[in-house]
């Protein structure tokens, strides 16, 4: 694995990732969704092909690339059209280019045409070779995902088993063809909110693997990446920070003790630890598992070869948020400073030195309760959802040179008036906790920033906080 792959893998998701890890949200580099990824369902021209079709096909592909999808569906017709039937390989042409006007149509949301251009495919295919043939794979694949995105998944499922049975057959059933259909069905699971059946699929596809290869093996690592984004989606932080772990133990195997392909999961067993250590600690913390793995996260990239200052400030920049994320502001500032002087040598430094300390940037917003259900009332057992009334609080604040906020107070309020909601979430925006404004490398109090809330109350609810205002004036 070259160091360039190894060491950009992560560096985009650094911020996102200690930014969230305060507020109990779970975060995961993005996975390529089941209907998202057509690139793998573009059949190329056979070796036979002309140079004319050859031509046209680079013309459908570069309409694909430019999003010109009535540009590619055109080329793509004229691809179908101009096949030659007198060729050897006719009907397999004809299938290749009816699966591209397939995917194309698809694209355009043009369903019930590409619907019957894959069923045109699969019965060309069927016709010529058998029912069993391997060419059926991909249109298959193709169909499915049709099929999932006009709402008919149990017909897409059943199309999905199939490309499996005739992946099994063709492959045998560990063989590694069966992964794009594997990962296709676990992103439609999570899609419909069924974890179970997701982590069912992940872990078939990491069977597949660990058959394949040894636990410390270096070929592990592209499952167990996914093993643990998986597991970070579905907030199974013990299974994700014991996957990163392993993750870890294979790359210091095989690489140095300072490659920086290590900081990535040093920062995502950082996060994962922080998350629980958040929800359990109520007071200044000094040392924890997540300061030991920021450490040697900023130790590899301080003294890695391939460790940039994109890489160090990344590091300086995460360890610093844990610290301000648990108050302990001359630790925060020495990191934040650094990584202001770092970030200060070149124009594209200067641009990222913005980005980064010009406004402030939030750690932790835990959100309000949205429902106003404050106390006991007998008619509160008789509501019913359409009897909730959305409402909406504006609350301005100032972030402080700590990153926390103060100087509460509410700008506009509907319905007006309503001290419990008020109570409620200026308690929320109290929690926040933000990277202060940085000015000439000094932390800097922000003032004006506002929080807009919206909420679900009954009339009653309002009612009672309205009366008991009036009570107190009295």
């Amino acid at each position: 694995m070259q160091n360039t792959v190894r060491k950009f893998r992560w560096t985009t998701q650094i911020a996102i990732a200690m930014a969230m890890a305060g507020s109990g949200v779970a975060v995961v580099a993005h996975a390529d969704s089941a209907t998202g990824n057509w690139a793998e369902l573009i059949q190329t021209p056979s070796t036979n092909a002309d140079q004319q079709q050859r031509d046209r096909f680079t013309s459908f592909n570069e309409a694909l690339a430019n999003k010109s999808y009535s540009e590619a569906e055109i080329t793509a017709k004229q691809m179908v059209e101009s096949v030659n039937t007198d060729a050897i390989d006719a009907v397999p042409a004809r299938a290749r280019a009816l699966q591209n006007l397939a995917l194309v149509q698809k694209l355009q949301g043009n369903f019930a045409s590409s619907s019957q251009n894959y069923e045109a495919v699969l019965s060309l295919i069927a016709s010529e070779e058998d029912n069993l043939s391997p060419s059926l794979i991909l249109p298959l694949r193709g169909l499915a995902i049709l099929q999932m995105d006009t709402g008919d998944s149990a017909a897409a499922f059943d199309t999905f088993d199939r490309a499996t049975h005739v992946s099994n057959v063709n492959y045998g059933p560990h063989s590694f063809n069966q992964l794009p259909i594997l990962n296709a069905k676990m992103q439609i699971y999570l899609g419909q909110n069924d974890p179970a059946s997701a982590l069912d699929v992940l872990d078939r596809i990491y069977m597949l693997h660990t058959r394949k290869y040894a636990w410390e093996a270096e070929e592990l690592l592209p499952a167990l990446y996914q093993k643990a984004e998986i597991y970070e989606q579905l907030n199974m932080r013990h299974e994700a920070y014991r996957t990163w772990r392993h993750v870890r133990a294979i790359k210091r195997q095989h690489y140095a003790e300072n490659d920086v392909s290590l900081v990535e999961p040093n920062i995502r067993m950082a996060k994962l630890s922080m998350q629980s250590l958040r929800s359990t600690v109520y007071r200044t913390v000094t040392t924890s598992t997540a300061e030991k793995h920021l450490k040697r996260a900023l130790w590899i990239a301080e003294n890695s070869p391939d460790g940039d200052w994109q890489v160090r400030k990344d590091c300086l920049l995460a360890l610093a948020d844990y610290y301000t994320l648990f108050n302990l502001k001359g630790r925060a500032h020495r990191r934040y400073a650094k990584a202001w002087e770092l970030m200060s040598s070149n124009e594209n430094s200067l641009i990222a030195r913005a980005e980064d300390f010009e406004a402030p940037t939030p750690l932790s917003q835990p959100r309000p309760d949205p429902y106003a259900g404050f106390e006991y009332h007998p008619d509160r057992a008789k509501a019913k959802p359409d009897d909730y009334i959305e409402g909406e609080m504006i609350m301005a604040f100032t972030v402080n040179d700590r990153g926390r906020t103060e100087d509460f107070r509410v700008v506009d309020s509907d319905p007006p008036n309503f001290s419990r909601m008020e109570y409620r979430v200026r308690n929320a925006v109290s929690a926040f906790v933000y990277r202060p404004r940085y000015v000439n490398g000094e932390a800097a109090a922000t003032g004006n920033l506002q929080y807009r809330a919206k909420f679900f109350y009954l009339p009653l609810d309002y009612d009672d906080a309205v009366a008991k205002n009036d009570k107190r004036r009295r």
